[in-house]
């Protein structure tokens, strides 16, 4: 039997084109009929279906990446049969693996690198501590969002840490995985852990950085797989630094670090994490509150779903338990971590700096703040049971709702071009530094905010935002707000909406809301 043709029904999805296919199978756009949610539907390939060990390796993608609840993996809704080959019913990614996008735009900066790995190894942390070794894992496994946020995709060679009755697939000495970042002990047929996931990473960082993977010469004759494989076996992993110049030379240490050629050599999950916290804290300072929301979602218990989406099979995880993997720790630390201690001293540091701000405000604006208004003096100056008010961040508005709570906060003014370029340092614009920031489109608006533990206005809430006292909005410019649209994306003004392409816009600028 062919493949579905759009409008087929397979069981509580309806088939509306082709995405794409690989290796195990071709991959079709859906929707959930019931949730009208959109799905992606990844079908066994009608050549395997009678291969029992490939029917196997598939079913056992989405019973695995099923009992993973992270922001950071993809997400599996469902398993069926079409034409007794099975499927598997995921969620639809609105992004672009990341190595697609080295190949079209050319290397990551340190920051935009060390972001995505951090993702990563969130995702993979995550599925380790539910038992999953990914074993493939390589940039086109890592898909970035339009918001930003990288997840970990194609669990289709995933293994168990502790296999019990789950079947082998395959026998000591086969190796599978994408050689150009092959751990030594997969390369060989060893016994694993996940410690190989930590050295693919390394690799996949290193090709963020440089543009090539980590053993390759760019010589085809020097580049076929067994000279690459031989080389992970024998030579020292590559300096990013001395290949890119501009690269940060702690995460090209770090990078070098996880390509151990022994797995104790590599950091552990939890060391890995705090050392690219650390990082990123150190190249974007105003990114330490999202670093901060991170580690209370990684302390809280992780659920684990059942295969099939029904009750957990776990509602908690002891966080003193350790994960045993052949003497590699996987104990949740119980000190505080030093990121932490680092992020802690930076957000006070933020916070004199924002102080300094404030006081001076009536001598003049700094860059991305708004001057004193007196909705922000009501918010913030408190009264005799001090505590009972909620305060304002500084520079951001208080939207209030008919009853006078606090709907969210918003930026007082658009954000300035001088602070955008911190995040995006090839921006250009005319211009100056403290102008409202044009040239931007919507899904880089949205990576913004959502980098920084914000979030876009939707249309209504900008209407209110426009009528509180202190909201400033430049004469003759529009404003993107949330927009569900996929093609089309939404900007305010004055008096009007317009629709919009998602492209750099000229006359569109941007704020950052929060919740109270």
């Amino acid at each position: 039997m062919p493949n579905p043709q759009p409008g087929t029904i397979l069981g509580a999805y309806r088939v509306e084109g082709t995405l794409g296919s690989g290796s195990m199978g071709e991959v079709f756009k859906g929707v959930d009929t019931g949730l009208n949610r959109r799905v992606a539907i990844k079908i066994l390939s009608e050549k395997h279906k009678d291969s029992p060990e490939l029917r196997a390796r598939f079913v056992r993608e989405g019973r695995a990446v099923a009992a993973i609840s992270h922001p950071n993996v993809v997400q599996v809704f469902a398993n069926g049969q079409f034409d007794e080959r099975p499927y598997i019913a995921m969620e639809l990614l609105d992004g672009t693996d990341l190595g697609t996008t080295i190949e079209k735009k050319g290397p990551l900066d340190s920051l935009s690198a060390a972001h995505a790995v951090l993702d990563a190894a969130q995702g993979l942390a995550a599925a380790a501590k539910a038992g999953l070794i990914h074993r493939d894992v390589k940039p086109s496994n890592l898909v970035r969002q339009s918001d930003g946020r990288v997840k970990v995709t194609d669990f289709g060679l995933a293994k168990p840490v502790d296999p019990g009755a789950e079947p082998a697939l395959t026998a000591m000495g086969v190796v599978v995985g994408t050689p150009d970042y092959i751990a030594p002990e997969q390369a060989r047929g060893e016994a694993i852990d996940e410690r190989v996931d930590i050295y693919a990473l390394g690799g996949t960082l290193y090709f963020l950085l440089v543009g090539i993977p980590p053993f390759r010469t760019g010589k085809p004759q020097e580049d076929k797989y067994l000279k690459v494989v031989a080389r992970h076996l024998r030579n020292p992993a590559p300096d990013a630094a001395v290949a890119n110049p501009s690269v940060d030379p702690e995460l090209a240490a770090l990078a070098r670090t996880m390509m151990g050629k022994k797995p104790a050599e590599r950091p552990n999950y939890p060391e890995l994490i705090e050392q690219l916290s650390g990082i990123v804290a150190r190249l974007d300072p105003g990114s330490v509150p999202m670093l901060i929301n991170s580690a209370r979602e990684r302390s809280r218990p992780n659920m684990i779903l059942s295969p099939d989406g029904g009750a957990p099979l776990q509602s908690a995880l002891d966080q003193s338990a350790t994960i045993s993997d052949g003497g590699h720790d996987f104990a949740t630390p119980r000190a505080f971590p030093g990121w932490l201690v680092f992020v802690t001293l930076a957000s006070l540091a933020l916070f004199a700096a924002g102080l300094v701000v404030y006081l001076r405000r009536g001598t003049g604006s700094s860059p991305g703040t708004a001057p004193p208004t007196p909705a922000d003096a009501a918010v913030s100056a408190g009264s005799a049971d001090a505590g009972a008010k909620p305060v304002a961040p500084i520079g951001m508005l208080a939207v209030k709702k008919a009853d006078g709570t606090v709907a969210f906060y918003v930026d007082a003014q658009p954000l300035a071009v001088s602070v955008f370029k911190k995040f995006d340092p090839k921006h250009e614009q005319d211009g100056k530094p403290d102008a409202p920031v044009v040239n931007v489109s919507y899904n880089q608006a949205r990576s913004y905010v959502t980098t920084r533990g914000g979030r876009l206005m939707t249309s209504a809430e900008w209407e209110a935002a426009a009528v509180t006292p202190g909201f400033i909005m430049p004469p003759s410019i529009l404003e993107w707000v949330d927009s569900p649209d996929e093609k089309n994306k939404t900007a305010r003004s004055h008096g009007k909406t317009v629709i919009r392409a998602d492209e750099t816009q000229k006359d569109v600028t941007f704020r950052m809301a929060r919740n109270p």
